[in-house]
């Protein structure tokens, strides 16, 4: 997928810009809070009608006259070489709009149509933050992947919150919404198991490749391991091993009147060089860690998209040293359109080939 056209206005400190991305690399110069990194989420929202760094709406509406953002851009699916028109506005108490191709759609039919990859600093925070920020992880890109797992994830959440409130207000009575969360739960572990494998089997050998290291015994240096809140050992036996969960879990669940068995509860655990990555990795070590991860995630979407995803890359070579910068640069040939950003010189193998924008204030000049 590439994007040909972005028009952004009013959006964060971009009052008007249009720019006209080239294939391969793009890279937009300028300085801290220039506005680089806004110029990002603008291409992630249009893809995908979220911001990639979870800001609500109304925190991405610039300071202007106006209390509304508009998006809008043309993007060339390279599968197939057809072209989609695609728009998202956005009004202060009011409702957020998606078109594409100029008829109205909802948020997700984004998810059939782009396919887009974000980087940044904060991409370290799979490693350090909590469980939540490695599922929203999973949901992401899975979710690009398979419309089924998005409306999966949509049901599931819809009687997470009913069950919740029934554990509240009618203690000691049967759960009517247990089977509707067993039968898409059992769908979304399925799902996330699948992409972790995929993961796991991937991103060894990308974080040798950006750090130069394997670890001693043989073993993968970097490692990834998915921790389903229910355990099971294969997809047939999660059903019963869900509901059986469940029933071992009622009586807690009545006194803490919160639902504790489920997808809602899962974790990912990572290892670099056979420890826990949380508290043992260097900064480099698990920025290299976080683009393992995200290079495989591409290879992931573009084997179930059948379509390359646009790479956005915030600021990546941050606390990478000049080796690791190279290798990484060295990755990123086999994708179609990259976008990054950066206040430094990026590494000659990406910057040689560049289209290059320079942003000051929010405004965006091409070289």
């Amino acid at each position: 997928m590439n994007i040909v056209r972005l028009e952004a206005t009013n959006f964060r400190n971009i009052a008007a810009a249009r720019i006209e991305p080239g294939e391969g690399v793009n890279v937009f110069f300028g300085d801290n809070g220039a506005g680089k990194t806004n110029l990002l989420e603008a291409v992630f929202v249009l893809c995908l009608a979220r911001s990639q760094r979870g800001a609500r709406d109304v925190m991405m509406v610039g300071e202007g006259e106006d209390d509304c953002f508009r998006l809008e851009g043309n993007a060339r699916l390279t599968a197939n070489g057809g072209d989609v028109h695609l728009a998202v506005a956005y009004q202060k108490n009011g409702r957020k709009k998606v078109t594409i191709d100029g008829n109205p759609s909802g948020s997700a039919r984004l998810f059939q149509t782009s396919v887009v990859i974000s980087m940044a600093p904060e991409d370290v925070a799979l490693f350090s933050g909590s469980p939540s920020v490695r599922r929203h992880f999973l949901d992401l890109y899975i979710s690009q992947a398979s419309p089924a797992y998005l409306a999966d994830l949509n049901d599931y959440a819809k009687a997470l919150a009913q069950k919740n409130a029934f554990l509240k207000n009618s203690p000691g009575e049967f759960c009517p919404f247990d089977p509707i969360l067993v039968q898409s739960g059992v769908r979304i572990m399925t799902a996330r198991d699948r992409f972790v494998r995929f993961l796991q089997a991937q991103a060894p050998d990308y974080y040798h490749k950006i750090s130069g290291r394997f670890a001693d015994d043989g073993r993968p240096e970097f490692d990834i391991v998915y921790r389903p809140n229910v355990p099971f050992e294969s997809e047939e036996e999660l059903p019963s091993v869900f509901q059986a969960r469940l029933e071992a879990m009622r009586k807690k669940e009545e006194i803490l009147q919160t639902a504790l068995v489920g997808p809602h509860r899962d974790d990912i655990d990572f290892s670099i060089g056979g420890f826990p990555a949380r508290g043992y990795g260097s900064q480099g070590e698990l920025r290299s860690g976080a683009v393992a991860v995200m290079m495989a995630t591409a290879g992931f979407l573009e084997e179930r998209r059948r379509e390359k995803p646009i790479l956005l890359l915030d600021e990546i070579f941050a606390e990478l040293d000049d080796r690791r910068r190279d290798n990484l640069a060295g990755l990123f040939g086999r994708l179609d359109q990259i976008f990054l950003t950066t206040a430094v010189t990026p590494p000659q193998a990406l910057a040689e080939q560049a289209k290059v924008f320079h942003i000051r204030d929010g405004n965006v000049l091409s070289e």
